[in-house]
């Protein structure tokens, strides 16, 4: 497939900055699958008390970097993000998993539907690709499930060899800072 070489290419050239091809995997998940139209990449702290969006990009393709979620308010939702590779929640506000964002998230963006996947380092659960659709809810299709798996597996590898060594040695603040630079 075309969209997965381009993104390949993209992701292993060297003079991409690190915003850019953030932003690439953002853009190439919502141009790969129709229903989603917010796309956020999140990643676990060490202990899985909290995941904090490194890119996320909406459905008026307006990018946002540093919001967080707490694991105690949601605590379904981080357990099984640890123990599964996919969420599919077609009617997120009321998928006992996800619906302990219905205040503070889905009203917040609108949010109907959720297609997460998890992405690794050594073997462990390390962040999340987040597709999300906003304003009504979708049926997740099969192919939207392989296609977000298939660009998860060439973003995870730039994710967990660069994206994670950057962020082990600094702070939640000052990863937030130097995205928004």
């Amino acid at each position: 497939m075309e969209i997965l070489s381009d993104l390949s290419v993209y992701l292993s050239n060297p003079r991409n900055t690190l915003n850019k091809k953030l932003l690439k995997i953002c853009m190439t998940v919502k141009s790969a699958i129709p229903a989603c139209d917010r796309v956020g990449i999140w990643l676990f702290c060490s202990d899985y008390s909290e995941m904090i969006s490194i890119m996320c990009v909406d459905e008026l393709e307006e990018k946002s970097v540093g919001e967080s979620l707490i694991a105690n308010e949601c605590k379904a939702y981080f357990a099984h993000l640890r123990e599964n590779e996919f969420l599919v929640a077609s009617d997120a506000r009321n998928n006992d998993i996800t619906k302990s964002f219905n205040n503070d998230y889905f009203d917040v963006h609108d949010i109907h539907s959720l297609l997460d996947i998890t992405f690794k380092k050594d073997f462990l659960p390390l962040g999340v690709i987040c597709c999300e659709r906003t304003g009504d809810q979708t049926e997740w299709q099969p192919q939207d499930i392989k296609m977000l798996q298939s660009i998860s597996v060439k973003a995870s590898v730039f994710i967990s060899n660069i994206v994670s060594d950057t962020y082990t040695i600094r702070s939640k603040e000052n990863i937030i800072k130097m995205l928004n630079a």
